[in-house]
């Protein structure tokens, strides 16, 4: 096994496959705006934090629709429709796996906290993380000074420590926990745009296990 002593997950897209719901529900969006829609793939090209940034590529107008107007519009749907979307293949078998072996785990996740936290007691996933950390409001912001906080917490070398996730942002978390890292393209960032950061990256979460497995 690679000498990783702690594991810590992003959720949404990375164990959580939400992508799909993401676009249709930014779709469902568009529509009410006479705006061109998008596909996943466009999704996973535009998409990027903060969010706010993301909805001006789509077309939305802040004059007419406030940022915060979007994020609350967005996360109704998404609140009610998430249990719609499975976890990832092999989240759940890996996850167990790492617990077994005694490599403490964590999530850290732009999600809201309580959320977040109905998310991995609905997939019975709780038991399995050390520790499990989100967001205190909605706007997707603060990821990174949550991971750093985190981080200070933790007695362990940076280089012991692996972030998994599933955009450019985590990768940018990563970093600035001084963390290594690894990214997984079946999320919310396409294959290109996180092969551009340098880190490994695996089509699906079996090619993660077989990297710290190796």
């Amino acid at each position: 096994m690679n000498d990783f002593k702690h594991i810590i997950w992003d959720w949404n897209g990375t164990l959580w496959d939400d992508t799909w719901l993401c676009t249709e529900i930014n779709n469902h969006m568009l529509q009410r705006r006479k705006l061109p829609e998008i596909d996943i793939g466009v999704y996973r090209d535009k998409l990027c934090f903060p969010v706010d940034q993301y909805y001006c590529q789509l077309g939305f107008d802040y004059g007419q629709d406030p940022y915060n107007r979007l994020a609350e519009e967005f996360i109704e749907e998404y609140e009610r429709r998430r249990f719609e979307c499975a976890l990832h293949a092999g989240a759940r078998e890996l996850i167990a796996r790492l617990h077994g072996q005694g490599i403490p785990q964590a999530v850290l996740s732009a999600y809201q906290q309580d959320a977040l936290l109905q998310a991995t007691d609905y997939f019975e996933l709780t038991r399995f993380f050390d520790d499990i950390v989100g967001l205190n409001d909605i706007y997707a912001a603060g990821k990174v000074e949550n991971g750093l906080k985190y981080m200070s917490g933790l007695d362990l070398v940076p280089d012991e420590v692996l972030f998994i996730g599933d955009t450019i942002h985590d990768f940018e978390v990563a970093e600035a926990m001084g963390v290594k890292s690894v990214l997984v393209a079946n999320g919310h960032n396409s294959r290109s745009r996180l092969e551009a950061c340098g880190v490994p990256v695996f089509s699906s979460l079996f090619g993660v296990g077989a990297f710290i497995k190796g």
